[in-house]
């Protein structure tokens, strides 16, 4: 709900001789009136922070950025209502905080609010209403049930808006977490989550950046539990809901940009290889794999001959098919799909392995070397005039990870 303070009397500041270096005669003077000043401070959405008080600090900047006024507000209810100002520009910056916003702290929301007004020689300029909300984008971390029962030693989430200022969200080896607030001043609108854990036994690192960061916002970070390309459990960090005061007006750009990777992840892609097999009898005038050219069986039969290398050993082997013809693709849905898992293929994958004799099976695990003979698979598809991609995916068993397309094209 919201709380009203309303500054019931007038006020009146007397300047000191630093924010008045000379004196200022009232036709070049105007007046600032306090009488019809309304402060609210709008705490629905995203605290239930105590109510601020007294203490409110009342700041008032000229044109220059210098500070001409101070108060506080107790001061405001015992003055008249009224202060005399130069002729100008200035900033009235009303805060439940006095000084800079703390970079990054936990339980301390801060409200705020500023207007900019006009004082014009002779004239008396009202201030009128004004609504505080959080100055800060408030942080919450949780993790999924999921992912909890993967912990088995202790963790912590740390969290980043500004560089050097992050905040530490502990996670025990026993899956109780710190479900405090933290509140981030917000001086750009990026924000580092970074996760360092005993997950299952081993040590696990990620990094995630988000932008659309903005004061008002509630960003509730949550950790899941998922399944890699590998077929290997593992997180992600994600944004489970964004809540932010709707009623202000905030235009809010709430999509996720992934930056930063684990840097546990292996780099490099093994020495894992695909190539045309001229040892075994391939066609000594194929030489790039991403352009064959079939032509019907009748004018040039081809010997297409592959050998996969893998110095690690297979641990997956799947291979994606994609096709600009229609007739081709309605032939792999009814075959079990585009998407295929050499090393544990469907049933319904036997189709498929006649027409385009890949080898498969669970003798493939483990294996270095794999010879590929596609000769037999010419004699079908040249009924299907197109472009057919074989794109290969191999994963080996220290999850270095090889893409390679292999295109067949049909005339």
């Amino acid at each position: 709900m919201k709380k009203i303070f309303v500054f019931f009397a007038a006020m009146a500041v007397l300047f000191s001789a630093s924010c008045q270096k000379s004196p200022v005669s009232s036709k070049e003077s105007g007046y600032l009136s306090f009488s019809e000043f309304n402060l609210e401070v709008d705490e629905t959405v995203l605290t239930k922070a105590d109510p601020a008080g007294d203490n409110y600090s009342i700041v008032i900047y000229d044109a220059e950025g210098t500070q001409v006024a101070a108060m506080t507000y107790a001061q405001v209810s015992d003055n008249n209502d009224m202060i005399t100002l130069p002729a100008g520009s200035y900033t009235l910056v009303a805060r439940s905080l006095a000084g800079e916003v703390p970079a990054a702290s936990w339980e301390n929301p801060i409200y705020g609010t500023t207007k900019e007004f006009t004082i014009r020689a002779g004239e008396t300029t009202a201030l009128g209403e004004l609504v505080c909300t959080l100055v800060q984008c408030k942080v919450t971390v949780s993790y999924s049930d999921d992912f909890l029962a993967s912990v088995t030693g202790e963790g912590k989430t740390s969290v980043e808006v500004t560089a050097g200022y992050p905040l530490d969200y502990q996670l025990s080896a026993n899956g109780t977490y710190d479900q405090s607030a933290g509140f981030f001043a917000v001086n750009g609108n990026t924000m580092k989550v970074e996760f360092k854990g005993i997950i299952n036994g081993k040590t696990a690192k990620m990094t995630k950046t988000f932008t659309g960061i903005a004061p008002k916002q509630w960003r509730q970070v949550r950790f899941v539990q998922k399944t890699n390309e590998q077929g290997q459990a593992t997180f992600d960090i994600e944004i489970v809901d964004l809540i932010s005061d709707s009623t202000l007006n905030n235009t809010l750009d709430a999509d996720e940009e992934v930056i930063g990777e684990d840097p546990e992840a292996p780099k490099g892609d093994g020495g894992i290889t695909l190539d045309f097999d001229y040892e075994a009898g391939c066609d000594a005038e194929l030489t790039d794999l991403t352009n064959m050219v079939i032509v019907p069986v009748e004018t040039r039969v081809m010997s297409i001959k592959l050998k996969a290398q893998v110095p690690g050993g297979v641990l997956k082997f799947t291979v994606d098919i994609e096709s600009d013809n229609e007739a081709f693709r309605s032939a792999l849905d009814a075959a079990g799909g585009a998407t295929i898992d050499l090393v544990n293929p469907s049933p319904a994958n036997d189709i498929i392995f006649q027409v385009v004799p890949f080898p498969h099976g669970q003798d493939l695990l483990g294996k270095t070397e794999i010879a590929f003979d596609l000769s037999a698979a010419q004699s079908a598809i040249i009924n299907y005039a197109g472009t057919h991609t074989f794109l290969m995916t191999v994963v080996d068993n220290a999850f270095c990870t090889k893409k390679i397309p292999v295109t067949m094209v049909v005339r």
